[in-house]
C-alpha cells in the first residue's frame, strides 16, 4: 500500500505543519460537539458528515464585536432564529444561553475588535440528503479578527459592476444559509474582473444585492433607496443605517427613506451609490461598469451614514 495508513498521533502531528496566512487571524472557537472552546486552529475542525460540510445546511450570522458588546447582537439572533425556523432546524440552546457562549467565545480569544461567526449546522449523520439522518443540530463560533478596508477607499470610493451569477429565488435569498455557492461565484466574479464588487439584478432586471453586502442608492431628488426586499437578504447594518438616517431626514439634509424596484439605469443616474455590511459599514461607490457616479467623487452623504453608524456602535470621535 503506497498510501500511508496514518495514526491519531501522526494526525494531530501533521495538521499543526498547515499554515496559511488566514490561520493565524482565527482566535477562537466554540464547538457544541466539542463541548467547549478551542484556541488552536488547527483543532477548529467540524465533523465531514455534519450537513453544514456536504451539502450547506445550516445557517449563520457574522457580527461585529467592539466596545465590549456584540454590535446589532438581537438583531442577529432575530435573524438566525427565522433561517432556522424556515429550514426546520431547532436550536441547540435557548437564546440567553446562546449570547452566553458567544460572549464567553469571545473572552477566550482575547479580543478587543473581533467578528463573531456563528453557524447552526443540521448536524453530523450520514452522507444523504436527508435532513433525518441528523444526530442533531450542532452550534459552532468562531472568533476571528476585525479587519477593515483601507480608509482610501472609503476616501476615493470602490468600483462595482454587474453579476453575470444568477440570484438566488426569493425564498433562499431572504434565508442565511450556508449555501453560498452563487456568492463564491460572484466575488470570484468580482475579482477576475477587477472590482471591488458586483452586484445582482433579478429575471426582471431588478437589482438585488452584492456577494456579502447590501446596495443602497440616494436619487437625484434626495430620497434614500434600498432595493425591494422580495429577493434580497435583510441585511443588519442596511436596516440600522436606515433607522439612523431617519435623523438626516429631519435635518433636511436628506429628502426620505424608500423601498423600490430598482434598475442599472437607477444606478447610473443616482447622486450617491453605496455598499453597506458588518465589516464594510457604508462604503461609498464611485463607478459602475467604468462610468462615473455622479462626478465620479465621494459625496456627502455615505460618509455621514457612516460617521452615524460607528457613532451607534460607541466609535464616534
Amino acid at each position: 500500500m503506497s498510501i500511508p495508513l496514518l495514526s491519531s498521533d501522526e494526525i494531530l502531528k501533521k495538521i499543526n505543519l498547515y499554515s496559511y496566512q488566514q490561520k493565524k487571524t482565527y482566535l477562537a472557537m466554540y464547538s457544541s460537539w466539542y463541548g467547549g472552546i478551542v484556541k488552536d486552529p488547527a483543532l477548529m475542525l467540524i465533523p465531514i458528515d455534519d450537513h453544514l460540510v456536504h451539502r450547506g445546511d445550516g445557517v449563520f450570522e457574522a457580527m461585529k464585536y467592539v466596545r465590549g458588546e456584540i454590535y446589532l447582537l438581537q438583531d442577529h439572533l432575530d435573524r438566525l432564529e427565522s433561517s432556522a425556523l424556515q429550514l426546520g432546524m431547532k436550536w441547540p440552546f435557548s437564546r440567553d444561553h446562546l449570547a452566553t457562549i458567544l460572549m464567553d467565545t469571545i473572552r477566550a480569544s482575547g479580543a478587543v475588535e473581533a467578528v463573531l461567526r456563528v453557524f447552526l449546522s443540521r448536524g453530523p449523520g450520514g452522507f444523504t440528503t436527508n435532513p433525518y439522518d441528523s444526530v442533531g443540530t450542532q452550534l459552532y463560533v468562531v472568533v476571528t479578527e476585525l479587519k477593515s478596508l483601507p480608509e482610501e477607499k472609503y476616501r476615493l470610493g470602490a468600483s462595482i459592476g454587474k453579476s453575470q451569477v444568477l440570484p438566488k429565488d426569493p425564498w433562499f435569498a431572504t434565508i442565511k444559509s450556508c449555501n453560498y455557492l452563487q456568492n463564491v461565484m460572484m466575488k470570484k466574479e468580482a475579482v477576475d474582473r477587477g472590482l471591488d464588487f458586483t452586484v445582482g439584478f433579478d429575471q426582471q432586471g431588478f437589482l438585488t444585492e452584492g456577494s456579502t453586502e447590501n446596495i443602497v442608492l440616494l436619487d437625484a431628488a434626495g430620497n434614500l433607496l434600498r432595493p425591494s426586499l422580495r429577493q434580497v437578504l435583510r441585511g443588519t447594518t442596511m436596516m440600522r443605517v436606515f433607522h439612523l438616517a431617519k435623523s438626516l431626514v429631519e435635518q433636511k439634509a436628506i429628502r426620505g427613506l424608500e423601498e423600490r424596484d430598482l434598475t442599472e439605469k437607477d444606478i447610473l443616474n443616482a447622486k450617491e451609490v453605496m455598499m453597506m455590511g458588518t465589516t464594510l459599514d457604508v462604503l461609498p461607490i464611485t463607478s459602475f461598469e467604468g462610468k462615473n457616479i455622479g462626478d465620479g467623487k465621494v459625496g456627502l452623504i455615505a460618509p455621514t451614514l457612516r460617521r452615524l453608524l460607528l457613532e451607534d456602535m460607541g466609535l464616534g470621535n
